[in-house]
């Protein structure tokens, strides 16, 4: 199966959902958009307290609401990243596996339409191959370059006086390959309950509970990817797995530890991503001979 084989599918597959596929692209945009916006409000408001002659660590009288006006707005822009990583990280997965499962996959056979296109030279694997290519390429277009943004818009907070930290679950989970391996996974695992349910609502229903499932299952067993290292926490934006008890140290994980984290993880969702669309096309295989 190449490409061109896949043409004709996707031109139809796109031109049915360009709307919410246009939406979705907005929606991220928008959100590329608010990052480096809020980044740039916060320098903004650092250069303004400098220039009443104000500072945080010692505040003397007259410049009390000077210095809660900063706290305060710095403070919203800290929970706008963290509203906004926990859009891409939480939420997107299951949209898109909602997506996948309903309107792309169970509204067809529910109303069965896919039958037309299957008379038309269209055979059932290049069908399914069609709707996962769509959203699979979406999120490869766009999701890696928006974790490197906000990547960069994370950094540039650790000299603030609310720092975006690595190990925050939402965070965690947008500036880095687990965004795209999550995201996958939605569109994998929806496509299977797709095919295996082949209703639009409980298809959807399914997918979000799998997927919601799967996602607090790695969450949990977040920490145990990586050995954690164990003693007294140096300096650094560390993530303390077990505060100092009785002399014995601390569990940790260093901030040099975020990248084979993230490794290890994206490779268990990819691995249960792949599986999920082998599971799709065998049962796809076996019903439509």
């Amino acid at each position: 199966m190449t490409l061109a084989d896949l043409r004709g599918p996707l031109r139809i597959t796109v031109g049915l959902h360009r709307r919410v596929l246009c939406a979705g692209l907005a929606l991220v945009l928008l959100a590329a958009i608010a990052l480096p916006a809020g980044r740039w409000y916060v320098q903004s408001l650092t250069e303004d307290l400098a220039a009443t002659g104000c500072r945080v660590e010692n505040t003397v009288s007259g410049c009390g609401i000077e210095v809660r006006g900063f706290l305060s707005r710095s403070l919203y822009v800290a929970k706008m990243f963290s509203y906004v990583a926990l859009g891409v990280s939480g939420l997107l997965p299951l949209l898109l596996g909602a997506f996948v499962a309903g309107p792309l996959i169970g509204r067809e056979f529910e109303s069965g339409t896919y039958r037309l296109q299957w008379t038309q030279s269209v055979s059932p694997a290049r069908w399914l191959a069609a709707r996962l290519a769509v959203p699979a390429a979406a999120v490869l277009l766009v999701l890696p370059a928006f974790a490197l943004l906000a990547a960069w818009i994370r950094r540039g907070t650790a000299g603030t006086w609310y720092p975006v930290q690595w190990y925050e679950v939402p965070v965690y989970g947008t500036i880095g390959p687990v965004a795209v391996g999550s995201a996958l996974l939605g569109i994998a695992v929806g496509a299977l309950a797709g095919l295996l349910i082949g209703r639009t609502v409980p298809a959807m229903a399914a997918t979000v509970a799998a997927v919601g499932s799967v996602g607090a299952v790695i969450v949990l067993l977040r920490p145990l990817f990586w050995p954690a290292l164990d003693g007294p926490a140096p300096g650094g934006e560390n993530w303390v797995l077990s505060d100092q008890a009785k002399g014995t140290g601390s569990r940790y994980h260093p901030e040099s530890h975020f990248w084979p984290l993230q490794l290890v993880e994206s490779a268990i969702l990819l691995a249960l991503a792949a599986a999920a669309t082998v599971a799709a096309f065998a049962l796809l295989r076996r019903r439509h001979r």
